[in-house]
């Protein structure tokens, strides 16, 4: 990139320009009838004459006069002063759903210059500026405002000190146009990139996420990017559980016009048959006011949404689902409101979004490891069964989730990483042999990886210690909540594990019960039945209440259940074998929606211990607006071959290690009331993974 001086103070020439739109307050309407749906095109024009379209936000459906936008235009390189550079802004309503032509509401423009010299500096080598409000015009008449902010990247100014531009990939390794993918959770669109004659690296290797989404994060990768090279800033535990980061590439996606800027990152999708993956969003807090451009307002919404939220319950909270099973799948979140089909897409998205938030850790890992629909992959060999691959992805994500945990408390500095998740992923379709080899192959697969570093800093000794005391303190209290959310979480795993495949002595009981779903309220209870673990052919049984009285269905005769278990051994395997209970149906069930006069019935599969110690849940498919349910569902109830306590390491593989049975009491791993046990419990895990460290790196005290 070519660079000219600008003569004293600030060189902000060979820097990259980012726009970001806020929102626009319009004087009146510009549309006869109903609501407008305003967007705004934004454009720059360098001095020369060149004209880039840098930007076109998406249409504010029914916003009408206040509309809000938050899009990051894409970056564009800075001239220099002086270069006559400027920004314009158009509004334009969006008539009859796109179909019609749109109606111009105005147009605002503002020297480069100008806008720039409003920026100051926030961290190293990136400068902002506070919202500011440009007036918009219609021939000569002033229509509203429209609110923008600006961030620059400027590598070589001296208020900044050393940094280094953008890491640019070259463009003729990957097949172009790429094609815009869709992913669970996030606001940032992603793109399929394919490698050109690949070395090394399998084509899909990366992926590509549009960087006018993502501008706040390229200063932490690139930060990541260096230090990554470097053996000195003690960051090199945490920094294996990012994501590989190879720059920014320009890139032509298909149907667009403009070229599109995108983050270069490794890719979980790359040689999966079909990625389950769970974004869990970490920490009891995920705002901070005047943090990385959140104002004190938003950051007091976010702060309601957490508490509104399972961040604030257990520290953390899922914020996407990818390759959601086909039993969460059927639970409608708009099924009190009319379903699904009676709304627009992004209503359907934000009402996922909400479930899944409020959604506890133990019903996450339930859905994150119900196998119990996938069908069993017809191979000629011993192949690993469906729960068979359960269990090892568990396993090893309890053994990962424990690393990180130890690389936390190993930082030389606590980090301020706000709104930061960690991915959970594996192949829910891979075919894996009964082998030790392809067993260790699959555990390598297995993704706990963290990323989203929008409003977050990458910090190091050096920087921390040149920090004033309030500062060094703030970034302290975050780091502990922090790393707090990555020991529940890992906490909750491992639990999980120690319920769903921890017994080797044999199962007792499983109670089979019936649930009407609601979507926004407790589901209704409609019977059960409590059977004994044996062999059993299809049999029907009456439902029964909690004080086993029959059930009675809508015409007064009562409920039942049919059901079937049996017994399958297996051989080379983790496992004994696995009580197999298939659940065929239910007839007659009472009405639970009294305004429907309807049920929506699912199945609890509720296994416990002999000594009761051990119980777990799967649960079947909702069946909609039906009271006589048909299910032709089986789970697998699994009995361990030997040794069930799980191997879990705080370092590499075959570092220090330990059993979970020599971890804490039973009831630390097991307890599952909510209450006083299931606090110490917790306690008593975190003080174990401090002291499983050793003091020595301890030293922030994250546990306190």
């Amino acid at each position: 990139m070519e660079r000219r001086k600008n003569g004293p103070g600030v060189r902000y020439d060979g820097s990259m320009v980012v726009i970001r739109i806020l929102e626009a307050k319009l004087n009146r309407s510009f549309q006869m009838f109903g609501k407008m749906d305003p967007y705004c095109i934004a454009s720059w024009r360098y001095g020369d004459g060149r004209e880039l379209e840098i930007a076109r936000t998406k249409s504010a459906w029914g916003e009408h006069m206040t509309p809000k936008w938050t899009h990051s235009c894409r970056g564009v390189p800075y001239e220099g002063s002086g270069s006559g550079d400027v920004l314009q802004l158009k509004v334009l309503e969006e008539n009859y759903g796109g179909l019609g032509k749109p109606t111009f509401c105005g147009e605002a423009t503002a020297k480069a210059d100008l806008l720039l010299s409003s920026t100051r500096m926030i961290s190293n080598g990136l400068l902002s500026s506070s919202p500011d409000a440009l007036t918009l015009k219609k021939s000569g008449e002033d229509v509203g405002t429209i609110s923008i902010q600006v961030l620059v990247y400027a590598p070589d100014s001296p208020k900044v000190g050393p940094s280094q531009s953008f890491t640019m990939v070259d463009d003729s390794r990957f097949q172009m146009p790429v094609k815009r993918i869709g992913v669970s959770g996030g606001t940032a669109p992603f793109f399929a990139l394919e490698l050109l004659g690949p070395v090394g690296q399998s084509a899909g290797h990366w992926i590509g996420k549009d960087l006018s989404r993502a501008m706040d994060e390229v200063e932490f990768y690139e930060a990541h990017r260096r230090l990554s090279r470097s053996t000195s800033s003690g960051l090199g535990p945490l920094l294996n559980f990012m994501f590989e980061y190879e720059g920014v590439l320009e890139a032509q996606a298909e149907g667009g016009s403009a070229p599109l800027q995108l983050l270069v990152l490794r890719n979980l999708r790359d040689g999966c048959k079909h990625l389950r993956m769970l974004d869990i969003k970490v920490g009891e807090k995920t705002a901070a006011a005047k943090w990385k451009g959140k104002s004190r307002l938003a950051a007091l919404r976010q702060t309601a949404v957490d508490g509104l939220t399972n961040s604030q319950a257990e520290g953390f909270r899922l914020e996407g689902f990818d390759g959601e099973t086909p039993g969460l799948l059927s639970m409608d979140p708009l099924l009190d409101f009319g379903g699904e089909d009676a709304y627009s897409a992004s209503t359907r998205k934000k009402a996922k979004r909400i479930a899944l938030q409020r959604m506890p850790a133990a019903e996450m890992f339930l859905h994150f490891t119900d196998m119990h629909l996938t069908p069993t992959p017809a191979h000629t060999g011993r192949v690993l069964m469906p729960t068979e691959l359960a269990e090892v992805v568990l396993s090893e994500i309890c053994r990962k989730l424990v690393q990180l945990a130890s690389a936390c408390r190993k930082a030389p500095a606590p980090q301020k990483w706000i709104g930061s998740s960690v991915a959970l992923g594996f192949d829910d379709q891979r075919l894996v042999e009964a082998t030790a080899d392809a067993t260790e192959k699959l555990r390598e697969s297995v993704a706990v990886r963290i990323f989203d570093w929008g409003r977050s800093e990458l910090n190091t000794l050096e920087k921390h210690s040149c920090l004033p005391a309030d500062q060094q303190a703030d970034r302290l209290q975050f780091w502990r909540l922090y790393v707090g959310g990555i020991d529940r979480l890992a906490w909750e795993a491992t639990r999980a594990y120690q319920h769903r495949f921890g017994n080797s002595d044999g199962w007792g009981t499983v109670q089979l019960a019936v649930y009407d779903f609601d979507s926004i309220t407790e589901n209704d209870f409609l019977g059960q039945v409590t059977i004994a673990v044996t062999a059993v052919e299809e049999t029907t049984v009456t439902l029964t209440n909690g004080n086993r009285k029959p059930v009675l269905g809508k015409d007064g005769s009562p409920s039942t259940i049919t059901y079937a278990v049996a017994w399958e051994r297996l051989e080379n395997s983790r496992f004994r074998g696995m009580w197999k209970v298939t659940i065929f149906s239910a007839k007659n069930l009472p009405v639970a929606d009294g305004i429907r006069r309807k049920s929506d019935p699912f199945v609890q599969v509720t296994a416990s211990s002999k000594d009761h110690l051990l119980a777990f849940q799967q649960r079947s498919a909702v069946c909609v607006e039906n009271l006589n349910p048909v299910w032709n569902e089986t789970f697998d109830i699994t009995v361990a071959a030997g040794d069930t306590s799980l191997e879990v390491t705080t370092g590499t593989r075959g570092g220090h290690g330990f059993k979970t049975a020599d971890l804490l009491p039973s009831s630390a791993i097991i307890a599952a009331d909510g209450g006083k046990a299931e606090v110490q419990a917790v306690a008593l895990w975190k003080q174990f993974l401090s002291h499983s460290c050793g003091s020595r790196q301890s030293n922030l005290h994250v546990s306190g």
